[in-house]
Parts: C-alpha cells; sequence; structure tokens
C-alpha cells in the first residue's frame, strides 16, 4: 500500500494484537473499517468492544428486539471486513457520560486481551458518547504499559498524523455500512462517511488514491494537543460552573457567524457556543439567504440566538460578516467560521490571553485544527510559540470590537478570502497587534489548505494583489512577483506539510490549485484583468505599513 505523508503507515505492518473500542454498533466501521480489514487479511488479531446497545441511533421505531438487531448488524458487517471477536458491552446508549465504571470496563478489557495496538474515537468528536470514550480511554491506558493508540474521526475528521489509502478494499467497507439497515432507512450513511474519507485526500498528489482513514497517532508529538482537549472536556463533564466573563472583570463578547446552507454544522457550532465555561453574552449568525433548513433550526434550537436574515445570497462573506460586526454592542468579538467546533474552554481562554496582553493587542489568533493537516504543520507553530503577525484565522479569533470599527471592518471588493490579511494592516496602520496563541484551539471542518476550485484561485490570487498593492512597503512590492514564483509557485507540499508557512495558510496548496484547476491560466487573467480595474481604488486607498509586525503573504 503506498504511503501518503509522514508518518507513513502501512495497516498490514501493525502490531497483530489489536483492540478496537466502538461506543456504538457501527461506529468501528465509519472510523477505521478499511484499516481493520488490511489488518485482518494480514492475519491480526482483532477484537472489538462495543459499549453501547445503539438504542438512540435506532430511529426506525420497530419492535423487533433492538439489541438482537444492533448486535446482528455489526456481525454482519465484520463479515465483509474480516472480523469476527466481538464483546458487546449493553451500555445505554447516551448515558456513557454519566458511567462511573467505565474506565474500570475499559481497563478489564485492556487487561483481559493485552492488545498491542488500541483504536479508539477522538475527543473531537461531537457526540458525547465519543468524547466520553476518548476521555475514559486515555484514563484507562494511563494504569497500563504503554501501549500504541490511534484515535478515529466519524462525524470530524481528526488530526490526521497517519492516513490509510483505503482505496483497495473501499467497496468491502461500503458492503459493510450497507448491513446497518437501521441507520440505512433514515440517512445515506455510505455517501456522509466517503465525504469524511475523502477529505483526507486533499494534500495527496496521487490521483488514485480516492478512499483515505485518517488518524491521530498518540505515539507522535500530536499527543500533548489531544491531552489539553481531555482536561478541557474533562473540565465541563465534571461540573464546572459557567461565569460571566464580567464576573470575572474580563469584557463581554459577542460571537458573530455567518453561514449559507449548512443547517447541521451550523447546529454542532452552535452546541459548543452553549457548552462554554464563560459564556457568551450574545450570539450573532448572519444567514446568507439559506435555502436548507439553517433559519428554521436555529430558530426553533436556538431562540437566544440573534439571526439576522439577508433578502438574497449574493452577499459576499466581507459583507456578511461586517453587518454581524455591526449589530455587536460587546468590547469583543468572536470571528467564527460556520463549520467550526470551539472546546469548552475557548473563550475562556481566548480571554484570559486578551486580557493579559498590553492594550495594544487587538486580535488574538487561534490554532486552527484542520482535516488532513499535517502533524509536521502543528508542531512548527507550537515550536514558534506566541508570536506576532500579520494576519488572523478569520474562523476563530477573538477581536476588539472598537479597534475592527476603526480599521472599517473587512473590505467588502474582497468579497471572500484574503480579506483577514487585508484588514490586519489596517489594523497594524493604527498602532495595534494580532497574537498568534498555537495554545488554544478551534476545530475547523473545512479541509487544511486553500479549496480547490475556479472560485477559490480566483480571489486568493486576486485579493492578495489588491491588498499588496494597497499597504505592502514599495521594496515588497517590487519584489513581490518574484517571491510569488519562487516561494509559492515552486514550493512542494512537503515543505507546506512540514510548517514552513505555517503563517501564510492562504498559499498552502496554490500549486496544487493551479495544476488541477481546469482553465487555470484563464481564471489568473480574469484575476489579473480585475486587478487593473480596482488599481484606482487601491492607489486611492494606499497606505503603506511600516509595522514592524507587516511580511508578505508568501513566506
Amino acid at each position: 500500500m503506498k504511503a501518503l505523508y509522514p508518518p507513513f503507515g502501512d495497516p498490514r505492518t501493525f502490531p497483530k494484537r489489536v483492540l478496537v473500542f466502538a461506543p456504538h454498533p457501527d461506529d468501528e466501521v465509519f472510523g477505521c473499517g478499511g484499516t481493520l480489514a488490511f489488518q485482518a487479511e494480514a492475519g491480526a488479531e482483532i477484537r472489538v468492544v462495543i459499549l453501547t446497545d445503539g438504542g438512540k441511533g435506532d430511529p426506525s421505531g420497530g419492535t423487533e428486539d433492538l439489541t438482537d438487531k444492533r448486535v446482528g448488524e455489526s456481525r454482519a458487517a465484520g463479515e465483509h471486513l474480516g472480523l469476527s471477536d466481538y464483546r458487546f458491552l449493553g451500555l445505554p446508549d447516551g448515558a456513557l457520560e454519566v458511567r462511573e465504571d467505565l474506565i474500570e470496563r475499559l481497563v478489564a478489557e485492556l487487561d483481559e486481551f493485552e492488545p498491542e495496538l488500541v483504536f479508539g474515537p477522538s475527543p473531537a468528536e461531537l457526540h458525547p458518547d465519543h468524547r466520553a470514550t476518548s476521555r475514559a480511554l486515555m484514563a484507562a491506558l494511563s494504569r497500563g504499559p504503554e501501549r500504541r493508540v490511534l484515535l478515529y474521526g466519524i462525524n470530524t475528521q481528526v488530526v490526521a498524523g497517519l492516513l490509510v489509502d483505503i482505496t483497495p478494499v473501499n467497496e468491502r467497507k461500503r458492503a459493510a455500512i450497507a448491513c446497518f439497515t437501521s441507520q440505512l432507512e433514515h440517512m445515506d450513511l455510505i455517501r456522509k462517511i466517503e465525504a469524511v474519507a475523502q477529505a483526507y485526500t486533499v494534500n495527496v498528489e496521487d490521483p488514485a488514491v480516492e478512499f483515505v482513514e485518517g488518524y491521530t497517532d498518540l505515539s507522535s508529538g500530536a499527543i500533548q494537543l489531544y491531552e489539553r482537549t481531555f482536561l478541557e472536556v474533562a473540565h465541563l463533564a465534571q461540573g464546572a460552573e459557567k461565569t460571566p466573563a464580567e464576573a470575572r472583570g474580563w469584557p463581554a463578547t459577542t460571537a458573530v457567524i455567518s453561514t449559507w446552507n449548512k443547517a447541521e454544522v451550523v447546529r454542532e457550532n452552535l452546541q459548543s457556543l452553549r457548552a462554554q465555561t464563560v459564556p457568551f453574552a450574545e450570539v450573532v449568525v448572519v444567514d446568507n439567504a439559506s435555502t436548507d433548513d439553517t433559519q428554521r433550526m436555529i430558530a426553533d434550537e436556538f431562540p437566544e440566538v440573534n439571526l439576522i436574515c439577508m433578502p438574497h445570497s449574493a452577499y459576499g462573506a466581507c459583507e456578511t460578516f461586517n453587518i454581524g460586526f455591526a449589530s455587536a454592542q460587546t468590547p469583543l468579538i468572536a470571528i467564527l467560521d460556520d463549520d467550526i467546533v470551539l472546546p469548552p474552554t475557548w473563550l475562556e481562554h481566548t480571554t484570559a490571553r486578551m486580557v493579559s496582553e498590553p492594550e495594544t493587542t487587538a486580535i488574538v489568533s487561534t490554532e486552527i485544527v484542520e482535516p488532513g493537516m499535517p502533524e509536521g504543520y502543528l508542531a512548527a507553530s507550537r515550536e514558534a510559540g506566541r508570536r506576532y503577525m500579520s494576519t488572523f484565522r478569520g474562523c476563530g479569533s477573538l477581536a476588539k470590537r472598537e479597534v475592527l470599527e476603526r480599521a472599517g471592518f473587512y473590505d467588502e471588493r474582497l468579497f471572500i478570502y484574503g480579506n483577514e490579511r487585508d484588514l490586519t494592516c489596517r489594523v497594524l496602520n493604527l498602532g495595534y497587534r494580532v497574537l498568534q496563541d498555537p495554545e488554544i484551539i478551534t476545530y475547523h471542518k473545512t479541509p487544511f489548505g486553500i479549496q480547490m476550485g475556479k472560485r477559490s484561485l480566483y480571489y486568493h490570487a486576486r485579493n492578495a494583489f489588491l491588498t499588496m498593492i494597497k499597504y505592502a512597503p514599495l521594496a515588497d512590492l517590487l519584489r513581490a512577483p518574484f517571491l510569488v514564483v519562487s516561494k509559492v509557485l515552486l514550493r512542494g507540499s512537503t515543505r507546506e506539510s512540514e510548517g514552513e508557512v505555517t503563517d501564510a495558510t492562504g498559499t498552502i496548496g496554490i500549486r496544487r490549485s493551479l495544476r488541477e484547476t481546469p482553465g487555470a491560466f484563464w481564471v489568473l487573467v480574469r484575476a489579473g484583468l480585475s486587478i487593473l480595474a480596482n488599481l484606482p481604488h487601491c492607489i486611492r486607498h494606499r497606505h503603506a505599513v511600516k509595522a514592524e509586525d507587516f511580511e508578505l503573504p508568501l513566506s
């Protein structure tokens, strides 16, 4: 099997005694079914421990005995993957968070089977049973010998330190998924799971690789990142009291989100906002005339949200975010994408960082964890530590409202992409700074690097030059074309995955986009013509940045 990027992993060379923990019947297939099929084929001894009866996951409402149905589905799925050793603990579905004996149950399974390799769900998963299993598994593993642990994702992609190409066995995985008939009656599980598998291929150059399973390998440096998440979730699960920011003497915060036709991910986003240990004073969602269930879902399930509905969907993200910014009345604004999930202590930690900073710090930008993100990228960012930058991540940052207002919010001519760096130039010109804090995590569902396609390529190319014309010092502006060729177009994916461009995320994947986007040349021609059309505007608003934090978006 072909390795995709370091640390390479072929499941046929994995340890031969394998224990899989699945919170529900079917999680083992969705999360790691392809990898298990490879391992079973190679002769590994694999045991699957399914913790719950899956009762809440069966919406069929039939009279057939539920436990027998779900057990039968799992065993049938296992036959397609070469799995036969199952243990069904039969715990109540949806109640793992309150099981005081969960850690002891997992310890007993580990001690009896004595595995060399353990699979379990990622703590970044959205289902509370998945998070409870992750937390209990880490505690259970700490009591025994060191074992290799691979964490899988189902509803949320993980930080993939290890990728497995499951293309050769994907038909077997599809057949296994099809065994869960109680689920297939109500949702297209094959489409959903394959969308996750395909998302990991964003940085894979081999066109033969169509489906990938990604894992966080806790024998790697990623363990520090996930240990922080375990502590945050445990803190909330233990009943930590939610304290308003004002009670701590902190400024209050309004969360601002722009969305369009993403009802399910917005629901997960808003649930994570509700779960904050320091609550948001207000949540503003600007809906760009969605045609799906977004508006009704928010109105029914999140009545506390200030929902602003646009009259049509032709508005750009810059404009809809500006409407949200303008509606905020609190001293701080959380700038959030619609497809993010915040750890419970996100607002507590970002606000604590903001108030501990000098008055000149206007924005705290967090570490964004995305599907397909190489561990080398995260490691490089953590090694760089807290640092002042010339941009921020617009999917998960905390900003001072007054500074955003003085800077003029986003430039609506940009429409989408590159608007954060453009705004930061004006923030720097006002004498403020932007802090990047890699210790605070935001989980983002959009795959790592720039998105493929004509629209993304057009706006990334066009907006980068519009911003440079407006704000780059003359010497930087003159050398920009040379740097675009030498530092971006000739830069390989290996250098990007190793973290060489940690603070210029808008350029990651440009070379691949040029290669794979149909008609890329004409897209760039259109972008160039738009730059010429906007040249008078850029010259009128030109104000070269002299702040020491300024860098071209090319390094």
